[in-house]
């Protein structure tokens, strides 16, 4: 088998370029699932949050950018286009043709003061959004600047500015002094601002639908909606997280206006418990923000397997799908994981004979493959490992009976002492593969030692793997 192009496979950078390639290869049979959703987006009426559920590297940002690349190009004269879009009906077509998309990453733009601020500049500033790709007129630019002029002005007032500290020091700070019509007054002062501002934001929206109408009569301007694809909610921090879902929710909940936030519920209720404490109710909180909760289905172990030619006709690859399979690793830590073992990855050495071969086998296919495992997904489990820790070293003798990767013959070869009892079969071979690991990582002798002073149950593997294979270890041990 030719390793250069077995191990090659990795899952790329999510720029346009890659995009286009996921689509023509459709490596993941995700294209039919990307096509719904976006008919059932163009289907859909706002205001309406949606929340695109799934774990962490499993190909979310993947998934809403072909989204919108398939929205920007559901018209286009390009064959692969047309090909790809054969499916729809002109009804289709027309209702996707009217949606305006847009993507904004949560996690790039954390560190911006405010988050409905930040999604209203991000969109001012889109070349794609200003220039209209395939449309005959461009949207004004000097508009789009006057109004975010304007937004940013109202924000004062409102206290989502960093202005607005200056503005609203008085009532904060002297407010006990004040009188009750004075404090009355300050209230109703920033409520006529959230106003002004939410009214504001509507008009910036409205002058971006209305500047994507050809004939500009009502009818096709209640057509066009704008789409925001908010992505990498979970990864930023929690309190911008959190403020921007309150941002969106009181200022942006506007008609023709969607946003769909491809998320880890789970990773964003410890953010909202991180702002709000450990007993807040983070579940119910996140009702409130979201109007539907959609989970992009997990891709199946085969495709994935098939994807990064990881088959099952290679001891080695037999290993790998079960680590993959018992640490429940995503798309992205599979790639990392495949990257890593070809970096280190060690051969079968025919200058060994008998029992060194078999610990050097033992070594190189289970031990091996599962240290680079434990060190990418849990690296406090990795290091109790690597001591001696008799928990760990379990742990891993048990999946190795578990996942059923061990043949009865290989088990036979690799410890010939294993008692063959079948009630005692699984409990005893635990037993012996643990002694191997803790002499392993704590018995010199068991590494030195020549084969007529020193015996002992699975010594010859610890002998056979000797000082070379510690060195090689090394590489990621370090």
């Amino acid at each position: 088998m030719d390793n250069s192009k077995a191990w090659s496979k990795n899952i790329q950078d999510a720029n346009k370029e890659n995009i286009l390639s996921s689509f023509q290869e459709d490596s993941f049979q995700r294209n039919w699932l990307v096509m719904n959703f976006v008919r059932q987006l163009s289907n859909a009426q706002g205001p309406l949050s949606i929340s695109l559920d799934s774990p962490w590297g499993s190909g979310k940002t993947f998934f809403v950018k072909k989204a919108k690349m398939l929205i920007e190009n559901v018209d286009s004269k390009n064959e692969f286009w047309k090909k790809f879009c054969a499916d729809l009906n002109k009804e289709d077509i027309a209702r996707i043709r009217d949606i305006i998309p847009v993507y904004y990453d949560a996690w790039q733009n954390d560190n911006d003061t405010d988050p409905i601020l930040s999604i209203l500049y991000s969109i001012a500033e889109n070349e794609e959004i200003k220039d209209r790709a395939g449309m005959s007129k461009k949207i004004d630019r000097e508009k789009l600047k006057e109004s975010l002029g304007n937004i940013l002005y109202l924000a004062v007032d409102v206290g989502i500015n960093p202005l607005a500290a200056k503005v609203l020091k008085g009532i904060k700070s002297f407010a006990d002094s004040w009188t009750r019509p004075e404090l009355f007054a300050a209230y109703e002062k920033q409520q006529k601002a959230n106003k002004a501002l939410r009214s504001a934001i509507e008009k910036f929206f409205f002058d971006i639908r209305e500047s994507y109408c050809l004939n500009k009569t009502e009818q096709e301007l209640n057509r066009k909606k704008i789409i925001i694809f908010i992505d990498e909610l979970d990864r930023c921090r929690p309190d911008f997280a959190v403020r921007l879902l309150e941002r969106v929710k009181h200022y942006a909940d506007l008609p023709n206006v969607i946003f769909v936030m491809s998320t880890n519920l789970i990773e964003l209720q410890y953010m909202v418990r991180n702002v709000y404490g450990e007993g807040f109710d983070a579940a119910r909180y996140l009702d409130r923000f979201f109007d539907i909760h959609m989970i992009l289905p997990e891709i199946q172990d085969n495709i994935i397997f098939s994807y990064f030619n990881i088959f099952s006709n290679m001891k080695n690859e037999i290993v790998l799908r079960a680590i993959i399979q018992y640490f429940k690793m995503s798309l992205r830590e599979i790639s990392r994981y495949i990257k890593w073992y070809r970096i280190v990855e060690l051969y079968e050495n025919s200058r060994f004979a008998g029992k060194l071969l078999n610990g050097w086998c033992f070594c190189i296919y289970y031990v091996f493959p599962y240290m680079i495992a434990l060190k990418l997904i849990n690296l406090s489990r990795y290091q109790l490992f690597i001591s001696g820790d008799l928990q760990e070293a379990s742990g891993f003798a048990s999946f190795i009976i578990d996942a059923d990767i061990m043949s009865e013959s290989t088990i036979k070869r690799l410890f010939p002492d294993k008692d063959n009892e079948p009630e005692k079969k699984k409990e005893n071979l635990i037993k012996e593969i643990t002694t191997v690991l803790t002499a392993l990582w704590h018995d010199d002798n068991a590494l030195n030692a020549d084969d007529e002073i020193y015996q002992g149950d699975g010594m010859e593997i610890c002998r056979s793997f000797g000082p070379n294979m510690i060195k090689q270890l090394s590489l990621i041990a370090n």
